[in-house]
């Protein structure tokens, strides 16, 4: 039986490209007793993470992914020439960056 302080091992999942920890709904990082066991949980896709046998990319990197490699999805009552010109926010589908944030980036 253990007692008192007792230092252990544990895996936890870290995004390759960005660093970000998979939590639970608490925001907890989520500790797996070995590799194949956070392995075969990244395998469910849970949350949009992904595992391609080498890398583990989270969620918002995914989505990131997506929108640059096939632009990014808005409302489908949005039409560009009006949205360009508009105040009104709009939240693209895939990663939510909104108009005024795209517009800082660029």
């Amino acid at each position: 039986m253990k007692r008192g302080l007792v230092t252990e091992s544990h895996v936890v999942i870290y995004c390759d490209t960005c660093g970000d920890v998979l939590t639970d709904a608490d925001g907890e990082s989520i500790c797996f007793d070995t590799t194949s066991q956070a392995i075969s949980f990244l395998s469910v896709k849970i949350g949009g993470w992904i595992y391609d046998g080498d890398r583990i990319t989270c969620d918002a990197c995914t989505a990131t992914a997506e929108c640059e490699a096939n632009g990014h999805r808005w409302p489908p009552t949005w039409q560009q020439a009006i949205w360009a010109n508009s105040s009104v926010e709009a939240d693209c589908h895939t990663c939510g960056i909104t108009k005024s944030e795209l517009a800082q980036e660029n």
